[in-house]
């Protein structure tokens, strides 16, 4: 009886995971650096039950990840999302993942087997200083 229902809890767990990664499409989710920020892109495919998207960032490959912005869903669509609060070091890796939260309270992520998203970010002195002048001032 036991084995039984541990089989169809993990079943429904198998299933969940099916759905989970039909959200973002695969092989979609980029970033990239232009020297000022990092710019987050992914395209949507079914955004059922989703009431947001959050976009973490790290600098160690391994762990560490904090939210550093929540987007709501728009339908199937193109996202991008500006990480302006990127200028702050000279030269960075970033490490990026996005994780969907449903309606029902649970949370996935669509690439936790694959590895996050890298970004070599490399930002002159002078750029980093006069961004830190303008946030003062915000």
């Amino acid at each position: 009886m036991i084995k039984k229902r541990l089989f169809y809890i993990f079943l429904g767990i198998l299933s969940a995971g099916i759905a989970f990664g039909d959200v973002i499409k695969s092989g979609s989710l980029q970033a990239f650096s232009d020297g000022v920020n990092v710019t987050v892109n992914w395209v949507t495919e079914n955004e059922a039950n989703i009431v947001s998207y959050e976009i973490l960032r790290s600098t160690n490959y391994n762990g560490g990840f904090s939210a550093i912005a929540t987007l709501l869903p728009k339908g199937p669509s193109v996202y991008e999302y500006i990480d302006n609060s990127a200028f702050k070091k000279t030269t960075t890796i970033y490490f990026y993942r996005i994780k969907i939260n449903y309606s029902n309270a649970q949370s996935y992520f669509p690439a936790l087997n694959e590895p996050p998203i890298t970004v070599n970010h490399n930002v002159s002195g002078v750029r980093r200083t006069w961004g830190s002048i303008k946030a003062m001032f915000r």
